[in-house]
Formats: structure tokens, C-alpha cells, sequence
């Protein structure tokens, strides 16, 4: 539906069904849980809300699951190995996670929305925020033959590196194309290519920063000690809606996640 005054058309957006990527490290020893809290800001009504929930990645199936039973402002959560049984039986590494809401209260925006991602050990805990959440692009509502051209995804970071901690790239594909980043930074006074490598379809992949990014950077005196800290910037084509980029931190000696931040 659109609303039309002076020869402008304004599109409206539906935005109660909503969704955001993140990604999660299962292995024999880290276990993965997901936390959702469904709010539309100030609406105190507790309406039902749906939670979709897909895993893919390199080495599993791609496959989803449908949690009833939430409600508007009541945060809740599941363990991955519940909610897909079959994982514990397959193989280890990092996954991408696509959490959509969606509620059946058309009026409500559910971009408020929020996701926590924790990942836990033995030997560690470490949550993290999942990026904002994005209008579902096809439950939105354009003006009919309206052509909806691919478009980028514009991204900016900064990595740090010190005697404790090694940064890295992890950026979430959930769609079906092959992503080729183009990102770039300032090598020896002068803007250059960030090379990294290409991102296959439905996959999180990790690229370290210590090489490509952080090496022969320029060195900061800290309270901590030294360290390096590099800006970078660039597009992801076609990256607009389904991918999601993040800078990880690993601990130098044990590579163990020590923090994530979204860009």
C-alpha cells in the first residue's frame, strides 16, 4: 500500500516481520544458545510473536525451525542443540544464525528488536549483540512494477591487535551468491585494497586481520602496552539485507573468542 500526495509516492513498510544474521562456534566443547527479546518500543500489549530460526554453514545442511509461544516484551531463548537435535552429530566450526521475527499485529515495527548470542565453555563464557534487525524485504510493500535493483552494503571497522588479542573479519552470507567484499584502508599513507577473500553462499567465514590489515600498521603506547589499531571501509555487493559483518577478537595463545562487536 502507498500513499500518494504532490506527485510523490511514499512506500509503506510493513515492519512487523523482521530478521538479523549472527554466527555461533559449535564444537566438542562450545555450545551455543540464542536469546531474543521482541519489543516495538513502547506497546505494552503482549502480542504473540513467531521466532524463525535457520543455521547454515560450511559442512552442515541448511535448516530451520519455527518457536511459537513468544510474546511482545518477554525475552526467551533456546540452546541450538535443541532446537536442531542433529547438530551434535555433525561436525564442528562456525555457523551463521538467521533470526526472524514476526507478529501478527501488522501496526507494530519490531526493528527494536533484540538477539544475544552466547557461545560457553568450560573454560569460557562470551555474549554478544547481534546487528539490528532489518525489515524482511519481501514483506514490505512497494509500488506495484516497481523494480527493486540488488544493492550494497556499506561497512566500516576498526580492528584492534595488542600482545593479548589478534583481531578478525567474520562476515555472515546467508544468501545464495557468492559475496566478493571490497574493502580498503590506508597502507603507508596511501588508500589500498583490503584483501581478504570471497564469502560463499550461506556461510560465516572468519578472516584474520593480523596479516592482511594489522602487520606494519603503525603501534600505539597503551596503559596495557603496546598495540595497533586500523580503520578499513568499503561495500558488500549485494549486501544490503542478508549479510552482517563483524569484528572478532581472539586471545592470542589460546585463539580462544574473547570479545565481538557488530559493524
Amino acid at each position: 500500500m502507498s500513499a500518494r500526495g504532490d506527485g510523490v509516492v511514499m512506500d509503506r513498510i510493513i515492519a512487523n516481520s523482521v530478521s538479523t544474521r549472527a554466527f555461533c562456534v559449535m564444537t566438542s566443547a562450545i555450545r551455543s544458545r540464542v536469546h531474543f527479546f521482541p519489543t516495538a518500543g513502547t506497546t505494552a500489549g503482549h502480542y504473540p510473536v513467531s521466532c524463525h530460526l535457520t543455521l547454515f554453514g560450511k559442512g552442515i545442511e541448511r535448516r530451520s525451525v519455527l518457536l511459537e509461544g513468544g510474546r511482545l516484551n518477554q525475552p526467551d531463548g533456546i540452546r541450538l542443540e535443541d532446537a536442531f537435535p542433529s547438530l551434535a552429530n555433525e561436525g564442528s566450526g562456525m555457523y551463521g544464525i538467521e533470526v526472524a521475527l514476526e507478529c501478527p499485529q501488522g501496526r507494530l515495527d519490531l526493528r527494536n528488536s533484540r538477539v544475544v548470542i552466547e557461545m560457553v565453555s568450560p573454560e569460557f563464557s562470551l555474549s554478544y549483540g547481534a546487528a539490528p534487525f532489518k525489515v524482511n524485504a519481501e514483506k514490505s510493500e512497494e509500488e506495484p512494477n516497481s523494480e527493486v535493483s540488488p544493492s550494497n552494503g556499506i561497512v566500516s571497522g576498526i580492528a584492534v591487535e595488542d600482545e593479548s588479542v589478534v583481531p578478525s573479519l567474520v562476515i555472515v552470507n546467508s544468501t545464495s551468491e557468492l559475496i566478493r567484499p571490497d574493502l580498503r584502508h590506508i597502507l603507508r599513507g596511501a588508500e589500498s585494497p583490503l584483501h581478504i577473500g570471497t564469502v560463499a553462499p550461506e556461510s560465516a567465514v572468519e578472516f584474520a586481520l593480523d596479516e592482511s590489515l594489522c602487520k606494519g600498521a603503525q603501534s600505539h603506547e597503551t596503559l596495557w602496552g603496546r598495540a595497533v589499531v586500523e580503520k578499513f571501509w568499503g561495500v558488500i555487493p549485494n549486501g544490503d539485507s542478508k549479510v552482517e559483518c563483524y569484528i572478532l577478537s581472539r586471545d592470542r595463545v589460546s585463539k580462544r573468542p574473547v570479545s565481538v562487536c557488530a559493524l
